[in-house]
């Protein structure tokens, strides 16, 4: 446990206008201006002031973690976080089980500012775990503050999830890159009454739900105007935007008494309604085609790639994710998980000018080929083998990208959340990516059910496969695989005798591209050859035909 600082940290005194406009001119953000005596600090469990140290915080990702005197909420120092390149980049704190019980609640407080970057930023106090073998990340506390000024982020009685190992307190923003400062991070007992700093920041997101006063803020005075509003109109376009909370299309009694939920605490996000979908208009005998030439130019709509940084089973890796344009964290995103071949990296399909699979993807969307999704490329190089993939998309890929973005798992990594959503989700690769969807296959069949092998056959053979769908306990329309490849390409000779094998097999396949009536093809290309320059084509076909079946 860290020693509480000294009478600075004791006692908040009274500032003067002067000393007020020096600190501001100094760019360092002051305690509050109250003559408050500080709550008894002996029942915490921690009390990490940074007056001598780190307090055993260290950095997470690639950014640096050091004490500062150019930001403090209170006393002399604070932990800055600097150079940081992704938003989850920020400070980690290993948490012992034995004194942080798995079950049990605890009291949360941590005091954030940023004063070079963005303004406002917002912060979040993550705790991270693993659950069954599975990355977690649960937020404790979230809050805006403007630029200069310190806000308190706090939980009161935060509960630590049943079965939690490897517990890690983290600090993070939400979305901004920026140095950023933190102080008085304070653990202890539930129900620890902790003051500290507030803020009125605003983060603008354009249209937020539940906001329908347009203040900023979601509290009763929105249910109130909610309420008036479904009596006499709502006549501003941005609250009118804000009231129908469940995206129905109709502002309603379902969004009153959504929003009541969210009011009370009983919920903590807005529901979606789910549109009606029409049925898919399947080929039963799709045939290969390619892109048109202007899919692999840059529309003015143009998708966002984020490079993420996450540590996993096997070691700090690296991935990219595509967010296609207008990714709004309101709605939810099916998900595809496309992986590289042999010598390639998780940039291969984003980065190399002769792919470039985020422009195609950009002009899909915005032509009604597909609707907008979630495309990420991992990368499988620390691996036991390509094969071995599966295990690290099982307990690290999947559940950093789906508890950090909006998709069907509704930020809920656990197994049986992904086991509920695995019909938002698929997974392909090239070469030894697509042997790697074999593997995918034959060990994730239960949280992913559409699968696009290109180019790659099962090492393990057809019966792995076979075995796998027997024993998986899915029928024939849970499951869908639309394999691909050229009939020059050196896989060619291995594919066509493992899918002939499949087709035999008919109580587990049946074959058509009509997803919904089968749930086994394989596209052939004539005379092409063992090249993504090809191979993109085949995601071109291949992907309009998933995430149909199921929804």
């Amino acid at each position: 446990m860290s020693k509480p600082k000294m009478i600075g940290k004791k006692f908040l005194s009274v500032l003067s206008s002067t000393a007020m406009a020096a600190s501001c001119l100094a760019l360092v953000p002051a305690a509050p201006a109250l003559t408050v005596e500080a709550a008894d600090t002996s029942s915490y469990i921690f009390y990490d002031t940074f007056e001598s140290g780190t307090d055993n915080w260290s950095a997470r990702g690639s950014c640096t973690a050091a004490t500062s005197t150019s930001a403090k909420y209170m006393g002399s120092r604070s932990l800055n976080l600097s150079g940081r390149s992704a938003a989850w980049n920020g400070g980690q704190k290993s948490l012992s089980s034995s004194t942080f019980v798995p079950g049990n609640s605890y009291a949360f407080s941590a005091c954030f500012t940023n004063i070079t970057g963005s303004d406002p930023t917002e912060f979040k106090l993550t705790l991270q775990y693993n659950l069954n073998g599975t990355a977690n990340y649960d937020k404790i506390a979230q809050a805006a503050a403007n630029r200069g000024e310190f806000v308190q982020l706090y939980n009161a009685n935060y509960t630590i999830p049943s079965g939690a190992e490897d517990l890690v307190l983290v600090v993070e923003t939400t979305e901004e890159t920026c140095d950023f400062y933190v102080d008085e991070i304070i653990a202890a007992p539930a129900g620890t009454k902790i003051d500290g700093p507030k803020s009125n920041a605003v983060i603008p997101r354009g249209v937020r739900r539940g906001d329908i006063d347009l203040d900023g803020r979601i509290t009763v005075f929105d249910l109130i105007e909610l309420k008036r509003g479904m009596s006499r109109g709502i006549d501003n376009e941005t609250a009118k935007k804000n009231a129908d909370i469940d995206q129905s299309g109709a502002v309603d009694d379902k969004d009153v008494s959504a929003l009541e939920s969210f009011i009370k605490g009983e919920i903590t996000e807005f529901p979606v309604a789910e549109p009606e979908k029409k049925p898919y208009n399947y080929n039963g005998y799709l045939q290969y085609k390619e892109a048109p030439g202007y899919y692999f130019r840059q529309p003015s709509n143009h998708g966002t790639v984020v490079k993420e940084y996450y540590n996993g089973i096997n070691g700090n890796n690296v991935m990219n994710v595509y967010l296609p344009y207008g990714y709004d964290k309101s709605k939810k995103y099916n998900v595809f998980y496309l992986m590289h071949g042999g010598g390639e990296n998780e940039n291969t399909c984003f980065n190399d000018t002769s792919i470039e699979i985020d422009l195609m993807l950009d002009n899909m969307i915005a032509n009604g080929d597909i609707e907008p999704m979630i495309v990420v490329t991992p990368n499988f190089n620390k691996a036991p083998s390509a094969d071995g993939v599966w295990d690290e998309m099982r307990r690290s890929i999947i559940p950093y990208v789906e508890g950090k973005y909006s998709t069907y798992a509704n930020g809920n990594t656990s197994i049986d959340s992904l086991r509920a959503s695995r019909y938002h989700r698929a997974y392909g690769g090239f070469s030894m990516g697509g042997g790697s969807t074999w593997a995918n296959f034959n060990n994730n069949l239960d949280i992913i059910a559409y699968f696009m092998p290109l180019s790659g056959h099962c090492w393990d053979g057809a019966g792995k496969v076979l075995s796998a769908a027997r024993n998986s306990g899915f029928k024939k329309n849970e499951y869908f695989v639309l394999a691909a490849t050229g009939t020059k390409d050196i896989a060619y000779g291995n594919m066509v005798p493992m899918i002939n094998e499949l087709k035999k097999n008919t109580d587990v396949f049946t074959y058509t591209s009509d997803f919904s009536k089968g749930n086994l093809y394989f596209l052939e290309a004539p005379n092409n050859t063992h090249w993504w320059g090809y191979v993109r084509h085949y995601i071109y076909d291949a992907l309009p035909y998933f995430f149909h079946e199921g929804q």
